[in-house]
């Protein structure tokens, strides 16, 4: 196989896991647009498809749900979620958003300067 074909193949392969999370978060028909022409919402589902794209083995997710509707924001938890458990990833979430910590496995909470366990 020459170097040029192994390229070609890991381009291909790219294509079709950037394609596929592109859908997968709900922008199929954003996939041509500029950064400029995008939502808040569409340009932090794009951050997280550009994150996944570079298959981290720690997600860090600083207000994941942020400039989301309810329904959106909870798909991109569940994907962030299912993530870390078929993969063997790590994720660390920071959030204001009570509605998606039953998707957490650990829940900490800050208050007054002190860490308390959700229990």
């Amino acid at each position: 196989m020459l170097i040029s074909d192994i390229s070609k193949t890991g381009k291909k392969e790219n294509v079709k896991k950037a394609t596929d999370l592109i859908n997968h978060l709900g922008l199929s028909h954003r996939s041509k647009s500029y950064p400029a022409k995008l939502s808040g919402g569409e340009k932090q589902r794009v951050a997280i498809a550009r994150a996944f794209m570079n298959d981290p083995d720690i997600v860090l997710a600083d207000e994941p749900t942020a400039s989301l509707d309810s329904e959106r924001g909870k798909q991109v938890v569940e994907m962030i979620s299912h993530e870390v458990k078929t993969r063997n990833k790590a994720a660390i979430m920071v959030t204001h958003d009570e509605r998606i910590l039953h998707l957490c496995d650990r829940v900490l909470r800050i208050e007054d300067g002190q860490i308390f366990e959700k229990i």
